[in-house]
């Protein structure tokens, strides 16, 4: 399996329903962040990866007035990161299997208050002692061990990776999961829109009808203004399309999939059913190499079909 789950921070792009999105670029990165409630639920594996990899943010308030919070990003039976407010601080633990193999609670030096954090792990599962636990807060690296007995392939929720928030005291966002190699570099930018190409119906909000199947939507990358701010030769690892809201009205005209335009060429990718729900969001991610300006040229979109 090799999969690539990229989230700016939108509650509805998990395999949960119930969570909150909040929209305020003080809280994110990208602008959107989520909490939700409901502990082994976050996002449904197709497979059980043997390692994961994965980054993401979290916005944390003051500590003294977030009781309730609670935080946890792991697989299968709580094999990853706890974290906890404890009176004036924030503790960060380290768990395999529920139990607590590491505690920071010194964190003053390491975790923000009223501030966005950023948090990279990579877990490996092995059984003969060359099972992998490695977790960095804000570049500090808080615990790396390369010989765990640390096996989640039998639990029940080894398809499954926890991206839980008990309150809108940590708000969760920027999030890439991968079972392939992810730097602690990476992160999610939203791609500047240079001109969109359709033959749907432009609803002028900045929102697009599909009316007939086959008609679709590509949209090309201002690769002159992401180029000034992060450089052209950076390099683009993965590309995840999101349309939002993104929803049917009937049961005909029902599927929505993912396209690449490039050369002439038309590539597709993820077919997905929408929901008739109108605050419903479309997601498509894939791995990809190269540096923002080899994305010249290339547009992006949505096809629609029934």
């Amino acid at each position: 399996m090799a999969f690539k789950y990229i989230n700016p921070g939108y509650a509805e792009l998990l395999s949960v329903s119930g969570g909150t999105t909040v929209t305020g670029e003080q809280y994110s990165k990208t602008g959107v962040s989520f909490w939700q409630m409901q502990m082994n639920r976050g996002l449904s594996l197709l497979e059980i990866p043997t390692e994961l990899y994965g980054r993401f943010d979290v916005f944390l308030k003051n500590p003294t007035n977030a009781e309730d919070a609670l935080v946890w990003v792991c697989i299968g039976y709580y094999n990853g990161i706890k974290i906890s407010p404890n009176r004036a601080v924030w503790d960060i633990e380290i768990r395999k299997d529920g139990r607590n193999i590491y505690s920071l609670t010194d964190t003053a030096g390491v975790i923000r208050t009223d501030a966005v954090n950023t948090l990279w792990f990579h877990i490996k599962q092995g059984n003969q002692a060359d099972g992998i636990m490695h977790v960095m807060v804000n570049g500090h690296e808080i615990y790396h061990a390369q010989n765990e007995e640390l096996w989640y392939a039998g639990d029940s929720e080894a398809k499954t990776v926890t991206l839980c928030s008990k309150s809108n005291d940590a708000l969760l966002s920027n999030l890439i999961l991968s079972d392939e190699e992810l730097s602690p570099q990476e992160q999610v930018i939203t791609l500047p829109v240079k001109e969109t190409q359709t033959n749907m119906t432009d609803c002028g909000d900045g929102s697009y009808e599909a009316t007939a199947a086959n008609q679709e939507i590509l949209q090309s990358v201002d690769v002159a203004a992401l180029s000034a701010q992060y450089g052209a030769d950076s390099r683009v690892t993965g590309i995840s399309l999101i349309g939002n809201p993104a929803y049917r009205t009937a049961e005909g005209l029902c599927a929505l999939t993912a396209i690449e335009k490039s050369g002439g060429n038309i590539t597709e990718y993820g077919r997905h059913v929408v929901e008739q729900n109108p605050t419903s969001v479309v997601a498509d991610a894939r791995s990809v190499s190269m540096t923002i300006a080899e994305l010249t040229g290339r547009q992006f979109g949505w096809r629609a079909g029934t």
